[in-house]
C-alpha cells in the first residue's frame, strides 16, 4: 500500500518514511520535498498511491494548492493535512468525513501509522462515489483554505447553482449564492455534490462586506450537527494572566454561563498541570535528556528530567547567550533571533526566546516573556525536538499572560 509524503523539512521525512518502513510489508513510502515534485509523481501515475500526505507551508507551489489539484484528479484519494501552526481547525479529526485528515505537528509516530492503516483499510467509499466525495470535500477545503497567512477566495459551483466565500486572517468573512448570504449560503453550499471550485484573485474581493461572523468551528457545527464546540472566554485574574471562563455556547446563541466560584481557585494549579503536560511531550523523543521553562530572569518554573543534568543553573546562561543572539541578528537586519542550539561534546543544548514585546531586551506587562531550554544527547532527535518546541511556546504563553 502506498503513501506519498510531501514536506520540505528533510529530517521530517526521514523519521517518517523510516518509520513506517520499519514497520515490514504494511507500507510502500514515497517522498517528495515540494508539492511539484510531489505532483509529478502523482500525475505519473506509475504508482498506485493510496493516501496523500502533505505539509502546508511548502517552497514554490504550497500544500492547500497541491490538494486542490490532487482533488480535482482524484476526489476520493484521502488526504492527511500536516500543519506545524496549530489552530482550533487543525487536528487529527476530518469534518470532511474522510475527504481529508488534519494532523498537528509534531507526528506522534505510532498514531501516524495507525492513522493510515485506518485509512487504507477503508479504501475507497461506495462504489467510488466520486461526486459525493466532491461535496464532502467542501468542508475540509475551507478548513485548508483557513491556514493560509493570506486572504483566499473561491467560487464553487454545483449544478446550475454558484457560490463565493471569502476568508480573511483564518476565518470566512463573507458566503454567498445566488440567493442566500452569511451563514445560510455557506450551510447550502457545504450540502451541494458533486461541486466544481476555483480559486480567485483575494486581493481584488476585500472589499466585499463582511457577513459571517461565525468562526469556522461553528459553522462546521452549524452543517453537521455535531455537539457544539466549548468557548472559552478570557478574564483577568489578580495575577494578571488570564482565565478560563467555562463559558459555552453554539454560533447562534452566543450566551455565556458564569463560571463555578471554585474554578478561580484552581487556576494556578491548572497552568502549572498544562505547562507540565507540553514539557512532557519532549519525554518520547529519543535522546531527550532535560527540558526547562524559565522566566526572563532565569527563574525556573517547571522542568522534566530524565538525567543528571543541572538544568536549574542554565537559566542564568540562557538569557545572557538569547540576548547576544538577538542582538546580532537585529543588527545583521535579519530579524530577531529566538533559537540558539549549541553543540557540546556530550549534549546538544536548545535555548528558545518567546517574547511577545516589540523590544527584545524588555518584558511588557501583559505580554507573554520566558525561555525553554532543552537537553539532548549528541546523537539525538534534535528536529523533532525543535518541532515540539515551536509546537508548544505558543500554548505556554497561554498560560503564562
Amino acid at each position: 500500500m502506498t503513501v506519498l509524503i510531501v514536506d520540505d523539512e528533510v529530517p521530517l521525512l526521514k523519521n517518517l518514511s523510516g518509520y513506517l518502513n520499519s514497520l515490514g510489508d504494511r507500507f510502500r513510502v514515497l517522498t517528495a520535498t515540494s508539492a511539484e515534485e510531489g505532483l509529478e509523481i502523482l500525475e505519473g501515475g506509475e504508482d498506485d498511491i493510496r493516501v496523500l500526505v502533505t505539509d502546508v507551508r511548502l517552497p514554490g507551489m504550497d500544500g492547500i494548492e497541491l490538494v486542490r489539484r490532487v482533488k480535482d484528479q482524484d476526489p476520493a484519494l484521502p488526504v492527511v493535512v500536516m500543519s506545524a501552526y496549530g489552530t482550533a481547525t487543525v487536528k487529527r479529526k476530518a469534518h470532511a468525513e474522510g475527504a481529508l485528515t488534519f494532523l498537528e505537528k509534531p507526528v506522534d509516530l505510532e498514531e501516524f501509522a495507525e492513522l493510515l492503516t485506518g485509512l487504507l483499510d477503508a479504501g475507497p467509499g461506495p462504489g467510488d462515489a466520486t461526486a459525493s466525495a466532491a461535496g464532502e470535500f467542501f468542508l475540509g477545503l475551507v478548513q485548508l483554505l483557513s491556514l493560509s497567512e493570506r486572504p483566499r477566495a473561491m467560487s464553487v459551483s454545483c449544478k446550475g447553482r454558484s457560490g463565493f466565500l471569502l476568508l480573511r486572517d483564518g476565518q470566512v468573512v463573507h458566503a454567498s449564492t445566488d440567493d442566500l448570504a452569511g451563514e445560510e449560503a455557506f450551510k447550502e453550499m457545504a450540502t451541494w455534490e458533486g461541486i466544481t471550485y476555483e480559486e480567485l484573485d483575494a486581493s481584488l474581493l476585500l472589499d466585499e462586506e463582511q457577513n459571517v461572523h461565525s468562526s469556522i468551528p461553528e459553522l462546521i457545527t452549524m452543517v453537521t450537527g455535531e455537539a457544539p464546540a466549548t468557548i472559552t472566554a478570557q478574564v483577568g485574574s489578580s495575577a494578571g494572566r488570564g482565565a478560563s471562563s467555562g463559558a459555552t455556547g453554539t454560533g447562534t446563541t452566543g450566551e455565556a454561563q458564569a463560571p463555578p466560584v471554585t474554578q478561580n481557585l484552581n487556576n494556578e494549579e491548572e497552568r502549572r498541570m498544562a505547562i507540565k503536560d507540553y514539557l512532557h511531550e519532549f519525554n518520547g523523543i529519543e535522546g531527550f535528556k532535560a527540558v526547562a521553562l524559565f522566566t526572563a530572569q532565569g527563574e525556573m518554573i517547571e522542568s522534566e528530567t530524565v538525567g543528571k543534568y543541572d538544568i536549574k543553573s542554565a537559566g542564568m546562561y540562557a538569557n545572557n547567550a538569547l540576548l547576544n543572539a538577538q542582538k546580532a541578528t537585529d543588527q545583521m537586519g535579519v530579524g530577531r533571533g529566538n533559537l540558539v542550539q549549541i553543540r557540546a561534546p556530550q549534549a546538544n543544548v536548545l535555548m528558545r526566546c518567546f517574547n511577545e514585546a516589540t523590544d527584545f531586551a524588555a518584558t511588557k506587562e501583559g505580554k507573554a516573556h520566558f525561555h525553554v531550554i532543552v537537553i539532548m544527547d549528541p546523537e539525538g532527535n534534535m528536529g523533532m525536538a525543535t518541532m515540539i518546541l515551536d509546537k508548544i511556546v505558543g500554548k505556554i504563553a497561554d498560560e503564562l499572560r
